[in-house]
């Protein structure tokens, strides 16, 4: 069994050294590749972080072996679920491909409303995080969109028109868009299983789908 070192590095190495082993393992599972090292590296890290389950427990036992790759194989999926890992865009692009989809859907509205220029989907150098950059230049002021945001398409173009109306109205310093029947700022939103601009005059109702302003 393995056991924790007392003398292990300090939280900020081993989230550190956390993060690298997940992405290594995580790479390696999307390719059906179980990688034993890395996988064996990875359950120890997370004993060593202090609240390890039963299956960081197994996967050490057997990652050291390396015969049941199968079992070995879910157990690190199981760990990495556990710590709350999330991949990345670098890891899982197939994510930010979601967010340009919707981005582009969202355009549909940006040149419906009579707005100039266009809007493009960035992740700065400085950010973990998906933005919206104006024709203006500049991004809103938000937090951006998470990767994680990108594994479900509804909740992605959700977000992505959020993200688009905050980057719009700093450029346009105004409200972007109005309701036409009450002048009220849209909010973007989820609604009957569709993304929608919701208006709140008259106790709510829904101005139009995302991506269908005009229709």
């Amino acid at each position: 069994m393995y056991h924790s070192n007392p003398a292990a590095p300090a939280a900020g190495h081993l989230e550190e050294e956390f993060e690298h082993l997940a992405r290594r393992v995580y790479v390696g599972l999307r390719a059906g590749v179980v990688d034993c090292g890395a996988v064996f590296d990875l359950a120890c890290a997370v004993m060593d972080w202090g609240h390890p389950g039963p299956a960081a427990e197994e996967l050490a036992l057997l990652a050291a072996e390396g015969t049941d790759q199968e079992r070995i194989a879910e157990l690190a999926r199981q760990v990495l679920a556990e710590s709350a890992f999330e991949p990345g865009f670098d890891v899982e692009p197939s994510r930010l491909a979601v967010l340009e989809e919707a981005l582009e859907t969202v355009r549909s509205d940006v040149q419906a409303t009579g707005l100039p220029g266009p809007v493009r989907l960035v992740v700065p150098e400085w950010s973990e995080t998906a933005r919206v950059e104006s024709w203006g230049g500049g991004y809103g002021s938000t937090t951006g969109i998470a990767p994680e945001i990108g594994s479900n398409p509804l909740s992605a173009l959700v977000a992505v028109a959020d993200e688009t109306q905050d980057s719009v109205m700093e450029t346009i310093e105004g409200v972007w868009p109005v309701c036409p029947t009450h002048q009220l700022g849209a909010h973007a939103r989820e609604y009957e299983g569709k993304a929608v601009w919701w208006c709140n005059g008259d106790g709510g109702h829904v101005i139009a789908a995302i991506g269908k302003w005009n229709d």
